[in-house]
């Protein structure tokens, strides 16, 4: 077990305060070699290892035979801590207090014994003041968790298996800076995960140096802080039935396909089918493996790859498929140090707006809406700003107006950070602005058909027509311009623009397509970037591959087939995706230089754009706005078309968020939730400029987060 010492300074330190789980696990890594008693990352733990706590009651005991139907075939240790004993489960799975608790610290108009289950899950723990008091087979893990949490078993196993149950932390959805506490503490709706160390900390304490503060989570964050026990926020963790991001008709499932909690998910009505869809999504393992780990953008037989177009993974679940391609054998090291380096590319389509009709619904006097701002660089390009070891491409910033975002030059950034000297890894990055509106292309248009598209809309196929015009012409549809200008100005498809920005990147004959990434930016006015949690994911998806030539292994034929398992990088895009009906644009998108290269060799595209009467419902109130929302449906699915009949695979990025009401409900319009901002990649129609800007300065910055690790 790690130094207890050290542990407890090195936290108390960190104070009240949430930590990310990159954060918590980069802490980890630099003191496990050293302090470690030789902890081995990645045994998968068997669900017994587990005790699940479940704070129960009979008036809703339904709640409990849905668990209890949930985890049939799951070896998973489990007590339901109940005020009277239930019908719904056996009851050596049962716990209750030999005499109700008199608390009554409010009612707020709640059920009367609403303070007693609160209270009953500390009242147990105190009672059983370590794992090995429990009359349980000794557990690593204990979560504590509500009636209505679902717990996604197999993911749960996935993330302790690389984490030490020695080492005392409490993981879980962190409400950070709670109104009136000024402290960070779990939702309890989204389980408390602790590891067996922290427990043995926390549970004598309880309701004794640790009073009951009305809410068991409100107990545990602030007994944990005490405690010097890190409370880690872990963002696959769900204290809302979080469950589909874009806002759209339906349950995303892929948004949680590698979730560990999501609270009252248990309450929705399809509840039962929702855990069976995640069964057959972990069964595309097998089905991979059985194709020889080969995907390809067509249809075919048994003895073909699987067709890319019906592979749904989540950017979290893709290196789980990877390694099981490799048999589970760890990658062999890069040589060249050299090829760690990563390259940014931004491109803007300088001209898209949001489409969010809450945006005017939220308006408040003195904040600038996207669509009021002058166009201008986003604000989160300032995170740039702290980029170390970073290079701007000379030559390569294209401007618009005002003064570009600078990084640290290479020796400024060593000379005030000694340990990057040591670091091998580089970043540099440019910029391109086009001053364009992203639109359908006009095969497309003709493709689909101005009357189907009109009927989205509800206006005539006249009013279609014009507005397509207007946006060839690239100006708003309202404003007046000449057909001989309209002639002469049009601009090119979204796609078009994309492949002109990509036939510059090509002359340029970069190395290593695999360590270059490009985030398309549909929308700068309102979408915010991440930089350095986007630096993390994917620098963690550039490290599978080895990456040195300037010729792709995949560029002969788009459609051709992709090895998953092999040592080359494959084309991949990271965007939100909704079904398998459409990308949200509203969150950007990211693209390897491998699927760039891909895209650049793709034909063009000629199909009809369908619109889902269901997902792309269009109801709003005038023509205009029905007009707008219309075209950003449809080139949502045109997106979406084009990267999967291009051959690239597309990985559903839960944390790139197409609307921030979706992903920041514990958020004010001042103020922003730091924990969600700090573990998203991108945020789309962020409704103010003055929103955008504090968002960035919640942004993390460049690891090493912890400088007095240096010290240890």
């Amino acid at each position: 077990m790690p130094d207890s010492r050290w542990h407890r300074k090195f936290w108390t330190e960190q104070g009240d305060q949430f930590v990310t789980l990159a954060e918590y696990d980069a802490v980890l890594n630099t003191v496990s070699t050293s302090r470690s008693r030789g902890f081995t990352k990645w045994r998968r733990p068997a669900a017994s290892e587990v005790l699940v706590l479940v704070m129960a009651s009979h008036s809703l005991q339904e709640r409990v035979a849905l668990l209890e139907h949930t985890w049939s075939d799951v070896d998973m240790q489990r007590l339901y801590l109940v005020d009277d004993w239930l019908s719904t489960a056996p009851q050596e799975r049962q716990w209750r207090p030999q005499t109700p608790s008199s608390n009554s610290a409010g009612s707020f108009g709640m059920e009367s014994n609403y303070w007693d289950a609160q209270s009953r899950q500390l009242e147990f723990m105190q009672k059983h003041p370590n794992v090995k008091s429990l009359g349980f087979p000794v557990p690593n893990w204990v979560v504590l968790a509500d009636d209505d949490t679902f717990i996604h078993v197999d993911a749960l196993l996935d993330f302790i298996a690389g984490h030490d149950p020695e080492v005392p932390a409490l993981f879980g959805y962190i409400l950070s800076d709670a109104h009136v506490l000024g402290y960070d503490y779990p939702c309890g709706g989204a389980g408390m995960l602790l590891s067996f160390a922290a427990y043995d900390v926390l549970a004598p304490r309880l309701l004794a140096d640790c009073p009951l503060l009305a809410f068991n989570d409100l107990t545990l964050g602030f007994c944990a802080h005490s405690q010097s026990v890190p409370v880690v926020h872990h963002p696959g963790m769900h204290c809302a039935p979080d469950v589909n991001r874009a806002m759209r008709t339906g349950e995303n499932l892929l948004d949680i396909q590698k979730g560990i909690a999501v609270h009252r998910l248990i309450g929705f009505q399809s509840f039962i089918e929702l855990v069976g869809t995640l069964d057959m999504l972990k069964g595309q393992v097998r089905a991979l493996l059985q194709r020889r780990c080969l995907l390809a953008a067509r249809s075919g037989d048994d003895s073909e790859p699987l067709d890319s177009r019906r592979f749904f993974w989540s950017v979290e679940a893709f290196e789980d498929a990877v390694s099981a391609c490799r048999g589970h054998a760890p990658r062999v090291p890069t040589e060249n140090p050299t090829t760690s380096n990563l390259h940014l590319d931004f491109f803007f389509f300088g001209g898209g707006l949001p489409v969010a009709g809450y945006h005017k619904d939220r308006s408040v006097p003195l904040l600038a809406e996207p669509a009021l701002r002058a166009a201008r660089w986003p604000e989160w390009m300032e995170q740039l700003r702290h980029l170390k070891d970073c290079t701007l491409e000379s030559e390569s910033f294209e401007m618009f107006d005002g003064e570009s975002p600078q990084c640290k030059s290479l020796g400024e950034a060593k000379r005030s950070h000694k340990s990057l000297s040591e670091r091998k890894e580089t970043v540099s990055w440019k910029a391109s602005w086009r001053s364009t509106v992203p639109r359908l292309s006009r095969l497309q248009v003709e493709a689909t058909g101005y009357e189907a598209l009109a009927a989205n809309a509800e206006v005539d196929a006249l009013k279609v027509k014009e507005s397509f015009e207007a946006l060839e012409a690239n100006r708003r549809p309202e404003e007046k311009e000449s057909e001989d200008t309209r002639r002469h100005s049009s601009t090119k498809s979204w796609l078009e623009e994309l492949k002109s920005f990509g036939k510059k990147l090509k002359a340029l004959k970069w190395r290593s397509p695999g360590r270059r990434w490009i985030f398309v930016d549909f929308s700068p006015s309102s979408t915010f970037l991440n930089v350095f949690e986007s630096l993390r994911i994917l620098r963690g998806l550039s490290n599978l591959y080895h990456d040195v030539s300037t010729r792709s292994v995949y560029l002969e034929d788009v459609r051709g087939p992709v090895d998953l398992g092999a040592e080359r990088p494959p084309p991949l895009a990271l965007a939100y995706e909704y079904f398998d009906l459409n990308v949200e644009q509203a969150a950007g998108l990211w693209l390897n230089g491998v699927a760039l290269q891909r895209i650049l060799r793709c034909r063009p595209l000629q199909h009809p754009i369908k619109l889902d009467p269901e997902a792309h419902a269009n109801d709003w109130e005038k023509e205009e706005d029905r007009l707008a929302l219309m075209w950003h449906n449809a080139i949502a699915v045109d997106i979406f078309r084009a990267l999967r009949f291009c051959g690239v695979v597309l990985l559903h990025t839960p944390s790139m968020v197409p609307h921030a009401l979706s992903y920041l409900p514990y958020s004010t319009y001042r103020r922003s939730h730091p924990p969600s901002v700090a573990t998203s990649m991108s945020i789309g129609n962020i409704a103010s400029r003055e929103q955008m800007w504090a968002l960035s300065q919640l942004a993390p910055t460049q690891e090493p987060h912890f400088e007095t690790l240096l010290l240890w």
